[in-house]
């Protein structure tokens, strides 16, 4: 049991999942999800520095797989072009960074201080700069430059504020990123060959962070990370004066230099020569003191230069300023320095964290094998570390880390380098990004889901650095970028080429390609899924509501259409109830004995919320007639029920009498009381609507009767679905909700048949089905008139046939072959997206599968050149030949017919089937149904969500989804029996959810590492309905993420499998945790059905955090 509890930690997957485990256990213990609500925060849309952040990994992918691992090739290929082709790059990355800077205003403060110390130099003179009485915190060195360049401002009359001045004021600092990419060219290509070199010069000169910084932002901290790579990179060359002279001036630049000490300290250790030690402390204080004193002589000399660093180094006694380090992961930023925690202040945990930076950096400086001096990784890890974990950061000062990795990368050589340089060039990007957006309205960066995941990152990035650190240079492991030869790049291309000829994941696990209605079904399946499916059914249908609900309608035309009813004789009156329908309006109840004299009059608003639902209104009168006044038009009742006190059963009632003098617009006075068989007593959502049902059941009810939509904001088909269920069973709960409850259990067969094409065993497919059968959302979402489940459904099928689609190749199958799948998935996008445009949000995923697939496609087209080129004439080569050849035949026309036919499946279809749904809508509206006003609906629409700003009580950001912290509200009922319950909830189960986000996650990693088909389309399906919601800055409710939930679930069983095939009692953990899930569902099952409880069953047993009102 031990040696396999040993091998079980020792799996490097393990491991990886372990530390992302505990990174979840930190999220949830960091992240204050469950608060109480406070104030909403401002909102910026991060859409521009996510494409930015895409576009770079699309160039890192690119320049990894070509550049870097066909080093050799390409080097061959590019000759006589290098000059060229560095003088391109250099040039496209300055007129890219003009183009920015002109068209960007940046941070306007910064901006503002830098032409106003500038000008007061140079209107003054450099010598008064510091004796002025204004705010100035700059060491001198940058100052220097600004007088230069206010110079040159006043000697071309170029005015504040425009192009030509944010151009000349962000100028020096574009220069010095040039010069920046220019030097990583240099030193890599002295040890590597010249596409890495190149390669990494572009992966610094288009990197986001390095064009936000200088070009958008205007910051100068391009020119302090120059000046001190440039004096590591002369300390690692033993030209220990020169760097001493170039760190003095970068001191001069920043204070921030003073964090790299430790590096000039390990260098003048590493001397052992104090004549060496002594010139070299010589040239840096000699250089700092000569450019500095002379700014001060007018005031209190060094002494003043002293107060100034120390004043700049001492201001902002705040955990963090907007820096998303680990004291904004627990939301203290702006939080005073002097906070307590276990009797320690921050700023005493800062003091502790800046002892362990130098301790570390000596650690790996002293203790280090070989001779290379890590001095650039050093430089990295201390303001790496600073940064998160001492006190006063800023959002811009882990800027030198991204160069710095680099450097230490073409040092040792080592990938990981690279791969922590991304990753924090993309936490930095949406740092700084969310620094600068929020700078027009705020100084104070709220703690949202972008500031706590990138924070989480730089945690999880930051623990990666200190271990690759001790496992590079005190262990000795180099982790090498792996570049393929010539023999192995045609091993490569016959390998690609063998497997055109069948499906790469399924070669793989041994098993013939399937057709494209292949899913890998048996009867077993069949069986197991049709049981699970029926269970599923009879729970969902229980209690869904009931079949009678009032058939026949009154709309009364004028506001003197009344009716008076007759009880008979006089009864003590207690309640009055009415069945509401479409429209709104008002309508006044009267009372009499005698039937000519009214008194006790009520006014009764038929609003919106009335519609579908029973009104009760409660009087305290006794009368014998009872008289209902239209008092403003447009309301219609459907039935009307009077109760004695102390009774529960309507009193027997006539129409006594009625005047319609126009007629009425619906029905007769006589239809209020003809179904008083069905009249509750109380309103519940088992006799009538709740939630949003008030908008969609009301829709779907008007288009059956051919009125006017009050609800447009949304597609029409899904509630064209839900008219379905009206028509079949009723106007009544359970006719509107029928058919959603349906689709519901439809979508188990579905995950199940997607499970097993991706996992390729019952037993997950199984896990995978009970999972989602047994989901809150799921059940809860499914049980309500809305049109969030046809949405879902949709989708669900459009990735299962996408996915058969990826799984064939046109060079094996035959074409039209798989124009099939791809024809049924463009089919369910058109029918989705007539249900609700979140569909929309996964058609982008749809794109990015077909891109995927053709990409391969074009991947094995490019291998089978290579082997046609490389083939040398032997055996195995030539019974591949045939095949090459076939493929280099067959790929343009093709691919040109598969992208042809995809506008006939995606464009046409779904335009059709949207044009068609909307008929219902269009056709009774004024003009009828005609081309520009299925435009104008459109218009609407879209306006409609782009404008949502309300402030919901219930709704939540996209950040807080996963971990649910304010589940949506659908229902409670407003009289229940003393000391009980009745409730509706949206929500996940915590189980599932939890898991499910670490497994997601878990799966997005597997499918960049392995290369995995599968999970590749669950990370698409995900992300591709998930991210765009980061981007809407509309209110947003929970069951938003309802539509990630399937390909989520199937991920948790993905993980369980890649597990599994290591370690087979693993097993027994996912039967406990499908049946830890199913215990739940039954726990929480009144509160996600509605069922009667106690009430302190509710509130004390199922209401797990503050944030869960139900």
């Amino acid at each position: 049991m031990k040696e396999s509890i040993v091998s079980f930690l020792s799996h490097k997957m393990t491991r990886a999942l372990t530390a992302s485990l505990l990174l979840l256990v930190l999220l949830f213990t960091a992240f204050p999800a469950y608060a109480e609500e406070g104030a909403a925060d401002p909102h910026i849309s991060i859409m521009i520095p996510l494409f930015s952040t895409a576009l770079f990994i699309m160039l890192v992918m690119y320049i990894h797989q070509a550049w870097f691992r066909d080093q050799q090739l390409y080097a061959h290929k590019l000759g006589s072009r290098q000059p060229l082709l560095l003088g391109a790059a250099l040039s496209i990355g300055f007129l890219l960074r003009l183009y920015l800077a002109a068209t960007n205003e940046g941070y306007v403060n910064d901006l503002a201080l830098f032409h106003y110390w500038g000008n007061y130099a140079l209107d003054e003179g450099l010598l008064n700069l510091y004796h002025g009485d204004f705010f100035l915190d700059y060491p001198p060195a940058y100052l220097y430059v600004l007088y230069v360049v206010a110079a040159i401002q006043k000697l071309l009359g170029i005015s504040y504020g425009g192009t030509g001045f944010l151009i000349l004021y962000k100028l020096p600092a574009l220069i010095a990123d040039l010069l920046a990419a220019y030097y990583i060219f240099k030193q890599a290509n002295k040890k590597l060959v010249f596409p890495m070199a190149f390669g990494l010069m572009l992966l610094y000169l288009f990197n986001p962070v390095v064009l936000l910084d200088g070009a958008v932002w205007g910051q100068v901290d391009s020119i302090f990370t120059l000046l001190i790579v440039l004096s590591i990179g002369y300390f690692a060359n033993d030209k220990i004066s020169e760097g001493s002279f170039v760190f003095a001036l970068a001191a001069l630049m920043k204070p921030q230099a003073f964090i790299f000490m430790p590096i000039v300290l390990l260098v003048l250790l590493y001397q052992k020569r104090w004549k060496t030690v002594a010139i070299s402390a010589a040239w840096g204080f000699g250089t700092f003191l000569l450019l500095s004193l002379p700014l001060f002589l007018k005031g209190d000399g060094i002494t003043q230069l002293i107060e100034l660093y120390r004043g700049t180094l001492s201001s902002y006694a705040y955990a963090t300023l907007n820096a998303f380090n680990t004291y904004m992961l627990f939301d203290l930023n702006w939080a005073s320095t002097e906070l307590m925690f276990a009797g320690i202040s921050l700023a005493g945990f800062g003091t502790l964290a800046i002892i362990a930076a130098v301790i570390y950096a000596g650690y790996i400086g002293l203790f280090r094998k070989g001779s290379e001096k890590p001095l650039f990784f050093i430089g990295a890890s201390l303001i790496i570390i600073v940064f998160m974990f001492v006190t006063k950061m800023h959002e811009r000062y882990m800027f030198p880390a991204i160069l710095l990795l680099m450097m230490a990368f073409i040092q040792s050589a080592d990938r990981r380098l690279l791969h922590l340089s991304y990753g924090f060039t993309i936490t930095n990007t949406l740092n700084i990004y969310s620094v600068l957006a929020f700078s027009k309205t705020t100084t104070l960066v709220p703690n949202d889901g972008v500031a706590f995941l990138c924070s989480l990152a730089n945690v999880a990035l930051t623990l990666y650095l200190l271990y690759v650190g001790y496992d590079l240079y005190v262990r000795g492991n180099v982790k090498q970028l792996a570049a393929r030869e010539k023999q192995e790049q045609l091993a490569h291309a016959e390998q690609m080429v063998a497997k055109a000829n069948g499906s790469d994941s399924e070669k793989e696990a041994g098993e013939q390609p399937r057709k494209w209605y292949q899913f890998g079904m048996t009867r077993k399946d069949w069986g197991l899924v049709a049981a699970v499916t029926a269970i599923y059914t009879v729970v969902a249908l229980i209690n869904l509501g009931s079949t009678d609900a009032p058939k026949t309608v009154w709309q009364p035309a004028t506001t003197e259409d009344y009716i008076v009813l007759d009880l008979g004789e006089s009864k003590p009156l207690q309640r009055i109830i009415s069945f509401g329908g479409v429209g709104s309006g008002e309508y006044r109840y009267s009372f009499s004995n005698d039937g000519v004299s009214w008194s006790d009059e009520q006014i009764v608003a038929h609003d919106h919320v009335a519609v579908f639902a029973w009104k009760e209104t409660n009087v305290a009168v006794t009368a014998r007639y009872v008289k209902l006044l239209a008092s403003s038009t447009g309301f219609s009742l459907h039935e009307l029920g009077i109760f004695e006190q102390g009774s529960e059963t309507p009193l027997p009632v006539q129409l006594a009498s009625s005047y319609v003098p126009q007629g009425a617009v619906r029905g007769e006075p006589g239809n209020v009381i003809d179904e008083q068989s069905i009249v509750p007593y109380h309103h519940t959502y088992m006799v009538g609507s709740y939630f949003d049902e008030i908008y969609h059941a009301r829709t779907a009810y008007e288009h059956l009767e051919g009125l006017k939509a009050y609800e447009s904001t949304h597609p029409p088909l899904g509630k064209l679905l839900i008219a379905i269920g009206i028509q079949l069973f009723g106007l009544g709960p359970f006719g509107w909700r029928i058919v959603g409850a349906l689709a519901g259990a439809a979508m188990l067969p579905i995950i199940y048949v997607m499970a097993k094409a991706i996992l390729r065993r019952t037993s997950y497919a199984a896990g995978a089905m009970i999972l989602f059968a047994v989901d809150f959302m799921h059940f809860t979402q499914t049980r309500i008139a809305t049109i969030d489940v046809y949405g879902v459904l949709f989708i669900m099928l459009m990735f299962l046939f996408m996915n058969q689609y990826a799984r064939m190749n046109f060079y094996r199958d035959r074409l039209l072959h798989t124009f099939i799948p791809l024809g049924l998935a463009g089919l369910f996008f058109g029918l989705g997206i007539a249900s609700k445009w979140i569909v929309f949000y996964g058609g982008a995923g749809l794109a990015i599968m077909l891109a995927i697939t053709l990409l391969r496609r074009y991947t094995e087209y490019r291998n089978a050149g290579l082997l046609l080129q490389g083939n040398d004439g032997s055996k195995p080569a030539k019974s591949l030949k045939v095949k090459a050849e076939q493929i280099r035949k067959k790929f343009v026309p093709y691919t040109i017919s598969t992208l042809a036919i995809c506008l006939l499946f995606y464009v046409a279809i779904p335009a059709a089937i949207y044009a068609l749904a909307n008929i219902p809508v269009l056709k009774p509206a004024e003009g009828g149904y005609t081309l520009q006003a299925l435009i104008d609906y459109q218009v609407n629409m879209f306006n409609y969500h782009s404008n949502l700003v309300s402030s919901h009580p219930f709704s939540s950001t996209w950040w807080e989804w996963p971990f649910m912290k304010r589940p949506v509200w659908y229902y409670l009922d407003s009289a229940p029996l003393e000391g009980m319950r009745s409730t509706i909830v949206a929500l996940g189960n915590p189980l599932i959810w939890w898991t499910g986000l670490f497994t997601m996650l878990a799966t997005t990693v597997v499918s960049i590492r392995r290369k995995d088909g599968m999970a590749t389309m669950l990370v698409i399906a995900y992300f591709s309905q998930y991210v765009p919601w980061m981007l809407v800055p509309r209110e947003t409710f929970l069951y938003h993420y309802f539509a990630m939930v399937p390909f989520m679930i199937v991920s948790i069983m993905y993980m369980f499998k890649l597990l599994e095939e290591h370690y087979k009692w693993n097993s027994k953990i996912r039967y406990a945790f499908v049946s830890l899930a199913v215990l739940l569902f039954i726990m929480f099952y009144p509160a996600l059905s509605g069922m009667m409880v106690s009430e302190s069953y509710i509130l004390n047993v199922l209401r797990w955090f503050p944030s869960w009102v139900f």
